[in-house]
């Protein structure tokens, strides 16, 4: 185990502030903020030129908010606190995504030292090893990045639309109201966190009891029901939209995710003018599927749309699957008619015999060459429609 010990005599001991609270009481900040309804009360600046001053002190007091006050420990503090190598802490910040440019810079507070602390115990416990720890802090260094920058540019857009300023006056209002926010956006990322891994794991236990037990491959595949959905003719319409591309791809990703969601799926990734989906069964996979077409198809904001659909093993990284099954899909997606969801032989068969539940039309397609797969004969699947 490390021993974290904060040095009362540390060469930096005398520039320790108290800690800033990390449990600001979300609730008093929102009544707050509905009740200053923020939106009217900001001035908005006029001229954002030549304000170098006063953007570095917002930036400034947002700063030490986050981190959890002023930086009073260098990375050789960081391992002396908690008897761990100087490798050790430069190998954790990197891979948080702050390499240590200097180790005897002052460049970490106080709750730096804490966190580090924690993480060295879990790590020196033998509870995970170091590639684990790497894996780890590369995905919530990832997650938090993209969060944070999600964060920013729907707030900005929020002023934009709402305030009609400019983008650079935009920013500057979220600069100005955005710690009033903080704390509720923690509250509501942790409960977030929560509800999806207590989720993820009530399905992971439904998965290993249907495994025989004497089962020794080193890693199980998942069975899973996935396809993409996206844009006929996005790239040529792109140079035509302009502006209005950020707009349009917007709206396209809250449709696939809203339509995925209600249909009991999940969205593994936006790729820009496309979506993965999955689900854990056929009956569920088939129901994303046939729901996200049509609502897609129904929505004259979004264009055109085709999709595949398929059900195979696939392996999970990094929060994201893997596997020929996928690149089947992919392949499919790409020969599929608009407005029409195409699947594998194989997929089809289980839907004909009716694995899938019932009401689903299966339609012969003319065989392809797909690269990797080789000749493969598709099918066009869709809902009967009763008249």
């Amino acid at each position: 185990m490390s021993s974290f010990v904060a040095p009362a005599e540390s060469a930096h001991a005398t520039a320790v502030s108290a800690p800033v609270p990390m449990d600001t009481s979300a609730s008093e900040t929102l009544q707050t903020h509905m009740k200053s309804s923020y939106l009217h009360d900001v001035e908005v600046p006029e001229n954002t030129h030549n304000k170098n001053c006063e953007q570095e002190s917002l930036t400034s007091e947002i700063s030490q908010w986050l981190r959890g006050g002023t930086p009073v420990y260098s990375a050789q503090d960081l391992a002396s606190c908690t008897g761990s190598s100087i490798e050790a802490v430069c190998d954790y910040w990197a891979h948080m995504g702050f390499p240590v440019r200097d180790e005897c810079a002052v460049a970490f507070t106080q709750r730096d030292l804490t966190v580090y602390a924690l993480w060295a115990d879990l790590l020196q416990s033998g509870a995970i090893d170091r590639s684990t720890s790497r894996s780890l802090l590369r995905a919530n260094a990832h997650l938090a990045d993209r969060l944070g920058l999600w964060q920013v540019e729907a707030l900005v857009d929020d002023v934009v639309r709402r305030m009609s300023v400019n983008d650079t006056q935009a920013r500057e209002v979220v600069l100005r109201t955005m710690q009033e926010k903080v704390a509720v956006f923690e509250k509501m990322f942790t409960h977030s966190w929560q509800r999806q891994l207590e989720a993820l794991l009530t399905r992971t236990e439904k998965e290993i009891s249907k495994r025989s037990g004497d089962d020794m491959r080193a890693r199980f595949p998942l069975n899973r029901s996935l396809g993409f959905v996206d844009m006929v003719s996005y790239t040529s319409s792109s140079t035509i939209l302009g502006g209005a591309l950020v707009d349009l791809i917007g709206h396209f990703e809250d449709a696939c995710r809203t339509a995925v969601t209600e249909a009991g799926g999940r969205v593994v990734k936006m790729i820009g003018d496309a979506v993965l989906y999955i689900a854990d069964d056929l009956p569920t996979g088939l129901k994303v599927a046939m729901d996200l077409v049509e609502r897609l198809s129904a929505d004259d904001e979004i264009l055109p749309v085709r999709a595949s659909f398929v059900r195979g093993d696939v392996f999970s990284r990094s929060g994201d699957v893997f596997g020929p099954t996928v690149n089947l899909a992919s392949r499919l997606v790409d020969i599929a008619p608009v407005g029409k969801i195409l699947t594998d032989p194989t997929t089809a068969a289980a839907i004909a015999a009716g694995q899938g539940g019932d009401g689903y039309h299966l339609e012969e397609f003319p065989s392809a060459q797909l690269r990797g797969f080789g000749t493969i004969a598709p099918y066009v699947v869709s809902e009967h429609r009763t008249q």
